[in-house]
């Protein structure tokens, strides 16, 4: 049994170290969302002191603006997208004036939404501070931060934190993850992806809360499944596969972007690229199946890795060459580098050696990447000149980021 130090004083658990070692952590999650709130503003200023619509935005404004709650009929890109689609509906309700920060706000609220979930007690991830601010800080996310057309790939996040999550006991818990697992799981296609994942862990728990997660999972897993297949997309002509970038794009984008931040070239060798897939791939196995606590989350955490790494490199399967690019889709690698940045956070709480390792490559990871974190500061679109056209209802085309995209909505009665 281990008795109070006498040296130190206040509590008999270990006074002030051992308060400061809990709030570093497991700090409050208000905290963390402040300090997420302020990566956010530091890494696009722009976007919260002129909030604007970035791309497909405008689309779900625009079905949300024309055709009101049958918009949620709807899918995009062959599948459900039910928080964008939500957003949409909201800021209808609103003066003109607001709908940019309405979209930009609902993005924040996202991303701080599953940093909150890195944080809680109910997560088996032991370093809750750095879960949590990952998912700011995640390099590459040019496409993804502060918009609502590609908050999916934050929420998947989410989905992968509720996969983790200790079972359920309040009734409040319980609301939230069975509203969660819906609304998630009907916002992008990870239910497909992660619905075996959450049948293992029904399977293996064996309790009501996990059976019920499980099921809704499912269900919505079925729904995009369905919709998927009446809704395939059109293949490009004389399309052909590069099989040989597929070991390189999985390098370039994850243990390139990590290791190398701003500093990688558009093109490395295709050897390095390819030895830079197989360490990707061999790091987050080892990390996802080390020995130690937590390690069926962990081993969850590698195969959510492998799945959505798969269908990525499937949905882009006939641009592979030009994915090992920086600037290219960065989407679909923001839940895979967060998903790496977790597993190492996981190696650091380990045995010396690879806590060692770990803690380098961590380091390194952060001090290439910071100088890249500043997002560039987008053009000014000048909103405003155009909200009242809007609020007398006549049709009106606005210009939206990136340069050439335009939001075209049709005159309707004010």
């Amino acid at each position: 049994m281990l008795t109070p130090d006498p040296t130190i004083s206040g509590s008999p658990t270990g006074g002030w170290r051992h308060h400061l070692t809990r709030l570093a952590q497991r700090p409050p999650v208000w905290l963390l969302l402040i300090a997420g709130t302020a990566v956010l503003v530091a890494r696009r200023p722009d976007g919260f002191r002129r909030p604007q619509f970035w791309a497909e935005d405008g689309y779900f404004f625009e079905r949300a603006y024309s055709t009101g709650w049958r918009a949620f009929l709807d899918s995009y890109a062959g599948y459900y997208l039910l928080v964008p689609r939500l957003v949409g509906f909201l800021a209808v309700q609103f003066d003109p004036q607001w709908v940019p920060a309405i979209f930009v706000g609902s993005a924040v609220c996202c991303t701080l939404y599953v940093a909150a979930r890195a944080a809680s007690a109910r997560c088996p991830l032991r370093h809750a501070a750095a879960a949590a601010l990952a998912v700011v800080l995640v390099p590459d996310a040019f496409e993804v931060l502060l918009n609502i057309v590609n908050v999916q790939w934050i929420l998947a996040g989410a989905l992968v934190l509720l996969l983790l999550a200790a079972d359920a006991r309040r009734w409040w818990q319980h609301a939230h993850d069975g509203l969660a697992a819906v609304v998630l799981g009907l916002t992008g296609p990870f239910s497909v992806l992660l619905a075996p994942l959450f049948a293992w862990r029904a399977w293996s728990r064996r309790t009501r809360p996990s059976i019920v997660l499980a099921v809704l999972i499912a269900a919505c897993g079925s729904l995009q499944l369905w919709t998927i297949w009446r809704h395939p997309q059109p293949l490009p002509q004389d399309a052909t596969i590069d099989y040989g970038a597929l070991l390189p794009v999985t390098g370039m984008r994850v243990a390139g972007s990590l290791l190398f931040g701003r500093w990688v070239p558009p093109d490395f060798p295709r050897p390095f690229e390819i030895a830079l897939g197989l360490l990707t791939l061999a790091g987050v196995g080892a990390l996802a199946v080390r020995p130690g606590p937590a390690r069926t989350e962990r081993l969850w955490l590698g195969l959510a890795f492998a799945v959505i790494l798969g269908s990525s490199l499937f949905r882009c399967r006939f641009v592979l060459p030009d994915l090992c690019h920086a600037s290219y889709g960065s989407r679909y690698f923001f839940p895979l580098q967060l998903l790496t940045l977790w597993l190492l956070f996981e190696a650091v709480a380990g045995k010396r050696l690879p806590a060692r390792l770990a803690l380098a490559v961590l380091g390194l990871a952060l001090a290439v990447n910071v100088p890249r974190l500043r997002e560039t500061t987008m053009p000014d679109n000048h909103w405003a000149d155009y909200v009242a056209k809007m609020r007398a209802g006549e049709a009106v085309e606005v210009p939206i980021n990136p340069p050439g995209w335009k939001l075209i909505l049709p005159a309707r009665p004010p």
